[in-house]
C-alpha cells in the first residue's frame, strides 16, 4: 500500500505530465479561425486524468492547462472573457469524471459496449460544457464579429461548434482506442 505522501507525489507527477502533454497537443492542431478555435486532441490528457483520479484529477488538470493556455498566448478582450475561454472552459472538461464509475464497472466486467458508452457520455459532458463556456463568452464579448443578418447566438453556436464537435469526436476516438489497446491507462487510481 502506498503512503499518502507517495500517492500525492504520484498524482502531482502524473498531473504535470498530462498538463504538459495537453500543451504540446494544443500546438499540434488544425486552426480554423483567426480569433481562436482549432481542432485538436488537447482535451484527451484532461479526460484521462478524469478517469484515473475522478473530479480532483480532471478538474485540476483542466484548470492548470487552461491557465497555461492563457499565459502562452490567449485571445483576450477582458479578464472575464479570458477566464471563460481558458481556465473555465478547460476546467469543465474534467467533468468527464462524472462517468468514471460506469467506466470502471464496464472495465471490471469486461463489457466493451458499456465501456465505450461510459467514455462517450463522460467525454460528451466535458466537451459540451467547454462548448457552452465558449458560446457564452462569444455571446457576451464577441458581438462585433457577427456578420450582418445573423444572430449572436446562431453565430456563436456555429462558430464554436465548427471546432468543438470535431474535437469531441477525435478525442472520443483516441480515448476509445486507448481503452482497447492499453486499458490500464484509464484505470481509476482513487
Amino acid at each position: 500500500m502506498q503512503s499518502t505522501k507517495q500517492s500525492n507525489l504520484h498524482f502531482i507527477t502524473e498531473m504535470a505530465l498530462f498538463v504538459a502533454l495537453s500543451v504540446v497537443l494544443s500546438f499540434w492542431s488544425l486552426k480554423l479561425w483567426g480569433q481562436g478555435g482549432s481542432i485538436s486532441f488537447q482535451m484527451v490528457p484532461t479526460m484521462i486524468m478524469a478517469y484515473r483520479y475522478g473530479l480532483k484529477g480532471g478538474l485540476t488538470t483542466g484548470f492548470l492547462f487552461g491557465m497555461i493556455k492563457l499565459i502562452l498566448g490567449a485571445y483576450i478582450l477582458t479578464p472575464v472573457q479570458a477566464f471563460m475561454d481558458y481556465p473555465l472552459a478547460f476546467t469543465v472538461v474534467g467533468l468527464a469524471a462524472l462517468s468514471q464509475k460506469a467506466v470502471r464497472f464496464a472495465m471490471e466486467e469486461k463489457k466493451q459496449g458499456k465501456l465505450y458508452a461510459g467514455l462517450f457520455v463522460g467525454l460528451f459532458i466535458g466537451s459540451f460544457l467547454r462548448f457552452i463556456a465558449h458560446v457564452l463568452s462569444a455571446v457576451i464579448f464577441f458581438v462585433q464579429w457577427v456578420p450582418k443578418g445573423q444572430t449572436i447566438w446562431g453565430y456563436s453556436i456555429v462558430y464554436n461548434g465548427s471546432y468543438m464537435l470535431p474535437s469531441f469526436i477525435a478525442s472520443f476516438i483516441v480515448v476509445a482506442i486507448m481503452a482497447k489497446i492499453y486499458p490500464a491507462l484509464l484505470k481509476a487510481k482513487n
